[in-house]
């Protein structure tokens, strides 16, 4: 996500500090944006589409007066990232059945037990009762993690590093935290590496 950030901030910066802003320096600025989308595994698809839209709205819709091309296509921009996003507002998510379970996979270094925490916090803020369950049993360290984060959050926990097996762990953390009174249930798992075949 941080090279996410850079790569639209870059766009930006490019925008703002181009001289004619002609269909040449769009292009390029079109070309900036698609390498920062593609980065960000968006679908090549939807690049091209979002880059098409893009470039349409800024050559032929009317400019509103008193604003320059820079300001128009950075709202363009903007208007193009928060709809792929999913717009401004998003429906609340439906918590059913409680307890409501939440596994995180992916590929190693993703991001998954930090997510963990974060979404634990955000229910956690909506009033729920939340558990974490370290289900990661390859990397060193994981367990530590997910208990220091459910700490600092709040939040129930349950883990057993001396246990290798996952499924084992994920279903003892289910029935430990529903058993508790946990109304969400955050199942953080190991990472896999993106050439194995487990994944």
């Amino acid at each position: 996500m941080e090279s996410f950030k850079e790569g639209i901030l870059q766009v930006v910066s490019k925008i703002k500090s181009s001289v004619l802003l002609d269909t040449k320096e769009l292009d390029s600025i079109i070309r900036e944006l698609q390498r920062a989308l593609l980065k960000a595994d968006v679908e090549v698809k939807l690049v091209l589409e979002i880059s098409e839209r893009i470039k349409k709205r800024f050559l032929e819709e009317e400019h509103p007066p008193g604003f320059s091309k820079k300001d128009v296509l950075i709202k363009i921009l903007y208007d193009e990232l928060v709809n792929l996003l999913g717009g401004e507002t998003t429906e609340e998510l439906a918590i059913k059945p409680i307890p409501y379970k939440i596994m995180l996979v992916g590929i190693e270094g993703s991001g998954k037990t930090t997510s963990a925490g974060k979404i634990a916090n955000y229910f956690k803020k909506k009033g729920y009762r939340v558990g974490l369950v370290a289900a990661d049993t390859y990397r060193p360290g994981a367990y530590d993690q997910l208990k220091m984060l459910a700490e600092s959050v709040g939040v129930m926990f349950y883990g057993d590093p001396q246990e290798r097996d996952a499924v084992s762990l994920a279903k003892k953390g289910i029935e430990t935290l529903e058993k508790a009174g946990a109304q969400i249930i955050i199942i953080d798992t190991a990472g896999r590496h993106k050439d194995e075949n487990s994944l």
